[in-house]
């Protein structure tokens, strides 16, 4: 794993055929280093457990012939294409559900169930994405291909961190709150797998 300082990120470029590597222990130190910086607050997920997310989720998001350059403040990051944001998006779900059952008693209901409403488009767009999970799981299998199920995971989180922005939903009048919490309910528990499927912790909270 060869090391690129340009404009002041250090990046690591792997090479199996230079014979160029770091030791697995001495890249998941250095990544929980930058992620303890990073953090505010540590009472959830431990840093070297998010380092390792981070890193193995960095590696199986490319195609499996693709040379990987590996840039560490990249892979820390929160937003974007990557573990770290994955882990939050999970646990910002978790956390919304634990919320409702402690609010509103736990509502296990489908999502489709009783809505008359029209629904909002960050509602449509992420029930498609929940939908296309069986055909994302497929493909992923068939081609051996876990950037597939990499690259589903993202765009799932991304679908829901939009509904979450758009769409009030403790907050929604009785029947759009129904749906909402149920649908976030549907929304961990694919996510859920995705990540567990690429070797990623679920967690409650970071």
């Amino acid at each position: 794993m060869g090391i690129d300082t340009t404009a002041g990120k250090t990046s690591y470029a792997m090479s199996g055929r230079q014979g160029i590597g770091i030791k697995v222990a001495d890249m998941v130190a250095l990544m929980e280093r930058v992620i303890e910086d990073k953090r505010s607050r540590q009472t959830g997920l431990p840093s070297k457990a998010i380092a390792a997310a981070a890193i193995r989720y960095y590696l199986l998001r490319y195609n499996l012939q693709t040379e990987v350059v590996f840039d560490l403040e990249k892979a820390t990051e929160i937003s974007g294409n990557t573990g770290v944001y994955l882990l939050y998006a999970h646990a910002r779900a978790a956390s919304l559900i634990a919320k409702a059952e402690k609010e509103l008693g736990a509502i296990h209901e489908p999502p489709y169930a009783s809505l008359q409403q029209e629904l909002e488009p960050a509602e449509t767009a992420l029930l498609r994405k929940l939908a296309s999970w069986p055909e994302a799981l497929t493909a992923a299998a068939e081609e051996r291909a876990p950037n597939l199920l990499a690259n589903y995971a993202y765009e799932l989180a991304t679908a829901f961190n939009t509904f979450y922005g758009a769409c009030p939903i403790l907050r929604a009048e009785e029947e759009r709150r129904g749906f909402r919490i149920a649908l976030t309910v549907l929304y961990k528990q694919t996510l859920g797998d995705a990540l567990q499927l690429l070797g990623l912790p679920t967690p409650s909270r970071m």
